[in-house]
């Protein structure tokens, strides 16, 4: 029986060596009120075998002994590498931007376990991940993993190193993942609006906040809505309600106001009610619709007391065909809900007075980085979106990418001042895509005709009684606390929150994805950010 220890910001595969001289002990270092973690990958194991383990602690008081989680990793299959500018290429493309060419299979989903777990195979991987409390004093802390494997014993050597600076409770960086309550219904073969469904959604919005998200969108798949003749309409919130005092009680902050009006096609140059396609919405009959729900939708949320926590979306991604219609639509909008800040993923650049809050993708960004930069100047707020693009050198969050990347993307927030993120793909597993076996499904086919790089659909998986997290989550979690960090480092001294970034990254596409190089640079930002701690 044999193991090593890796950092958590680099891929394991289920092909992975162990190398001889591999480290076989953990040794962290951390900030208060974060979670750090590591993976561990152990061969020569009974297949069929129980694995226990337990965490001893060096001193009995330390308040480490139950803030231990472990979670068994496993692997997904990737068929397909990203493209260099979207979607995937054949198998066989060259793709140095890559981490391993594809096909392959990557250790990506985290399935918790308890104090011991039924071994499958020879070879087993592990991430352990402890939470490191606000009022922890700042100093070194250690213990052991003691592990029992079918009668054999190891232990792992722990050395926590804890910093003085504090990850605040309250995020100051704007994050969302849209979700479907569709695939947390049927994924888990549950009744939509039962209440095991909603127990299961409690669980869902558990794993968002674990990674600081902020916002959470409210669809109008929670509202119901009946004609009532004649072009009049009637509206109950009560499933936006339960939704919205839910995830108000989990700790998310912001209220997102889910689109009302959509395109056919990508090119189509007029949106459609979100409601009902077969309308346009800034027809005579579209506006009917909207002047009504626009309506009960901000008495509603004014009733509540929830107005001022909103931030609305109007239609995903406007371009330049369908910028026209879309100031209509804004029009329309801002008239019925005036002074809520009006959000959307956009392509175009054009659509100065229609929004509050841009989110171009971070290519796009730093492509039209003039105008959105005028755009700021003129006092709307700029946030950032990754999807099926951009690919090759870009940061995402494929599985096919250095996972250092995902990490990387808030560093990015950060370095451009951008005040928030925002993605897709929660747990959008499309029509029957298994995501263990298929991360490369086809997107839209009668509006892309291209396939998803692997794990854009999704970022937890369907697990058996709740939503498991993946390593790509637990990167973005971290990059969420390393923005704090940064900010926290900046009020003392800005050029040094600026040069660590610098050290990593100068450029969504441009950013050194070595382990052993980030992890001294963040040692860096914990030490500055402990200054910046002890100077405000």
């Amino acid at each position: 029986m044999k193991w090593q220890t890796y950092d958590a910001n680099e891929w394991l595969y289920p092909d992975t060596e162990i190398a001889a001289d591999g480290a076989r002990d953990i040794a962290l270092e951390a900030a208060r009120g974060t979670y750090i973690g590591c993976q561990l990958l152990w061969d020569g194991l009974e297949p069929g075998g129980e694995m226990a383990w337990e965490w001893i602690p060096e001193s009995a008081a330390s308040p480490l002994l139950e803030a231990v989680e472990m979670y068994r990793l496993l692997d997904a299959k990737v068929s397909e590498n990203t493209g260099p500018d979207y979607s995937t290429v054949p198998v066989g493309t060259p793709a140095d931007y890559a981490s391993r060419l594809a096909p392959f299979r990557v250790y990506d989903a985290l399935r918790p376990v308890g104090n011991a777990f039924r071994v499958d195979g020879a070879r087993a991987a592990l991430y352990v991940c402890f939470r490191v409390d606000e009022a922890l004093p700042p100093q070194s802390y250690a213990g052991e993993l003691r592990f029992e494997i079918g009668g054999r014993r190891a232990a792992v050597h722990v050395k926590l190193e804890v910093f003085a600076a504090v990850v605040p409770k309250r995020e100051t960086l704007s994050l969302t993942n849209w979700y479907s309550l569709g695939n947390i219904a049927g994924r888990h073969g549950l009744e939509k609006w039962s209440e095991q469904f909603w127990a299961m959604v409690r669980r869902y919005g558990e794993a968002m906040r674990r990674t600081r998200q902020t916002h959470f969108i409210v669809d109008s798949e929670l509202v119901e809505i009946r004609e009532s003749g004649e072009g009049a309409y009637a509206f109950d919130f009560s499933r936006a309600e339960r939704l919205i005092l839910l995830f108000l009680e989990l700790g998310f902050s912001r209220i997102e106001g889910g689109h009302v009006a959509t395109r056919d096609g990508w090119e189509d140059p007029r949106f459609v009610l979100a409601y009902d396609r077969s309308v346009e919405a800034t027809s005579p009959e579209g506006y009917a619709f909207l002047s009504q729900y626009l309506d009960a939708w901000r008495r509603f949320l004014a009733d509540k007391g929830w107005l001022d926590l909103v931030d609305q979306h109007i239609a995903d991604e406007p371009i330049a065909q369908s910028a026209q219609d879309y100031r209509v639509l804004s029009g329309i909008v801002r008239k019925h809900m005036p002074g809520v800040p009006l959000v959307d993923a956009v392509v175009d650049t054009g659509l100065d007075g229609a929004l509050d809050i841009w989110v171009p993708t971070n290519r796009d960004f730093e492509r039209n980085l003039a105008d959105y930069e005028r755009i700021r100047a003129g006092g709307d707020k700029l946030w950032f979106y990754t999807c099926w693009n951009p690919g090759g050198y870009y940061l995402n969050r494929f599985m096919d990418l250095p996972l250092l990347k995902t990490r990387l993307l808030h560093w990015g927030n950060f370095l451009y001042g951008l005040e928030g993120y925002l993605h897709w793909g929660f747990n959008y597993y499309l029509r029957d895509q298994d995501p263990f076996e298929s991360n490369n499904p086809m997107l839209a086919p009668g509006v892309h005709g291209k396939r998803v790089p692997a794990g854009d659909t999704h970022i937890v998986y369907p697990g058996d009684d709740g939503p498991w997290l993946s390593m790509r989550l637990e990167a973005m979690r971290a990059g969420a606390e390393d923005f704090e960090l940064l900010r926290i480092a900046a009020r003392s001294d800005s050029g040094l929150a600026d040069g660590i970034v610098r050290s990593c990254m100068t450029g969504f596409a441009e950013a050194n994805t070595d382990p052993v190089h980030f992890r001294a640079v963040r040692r860096k930002l914990l030490e500055a950010a402990s200054a910046g701690e002890a100077g405000s």
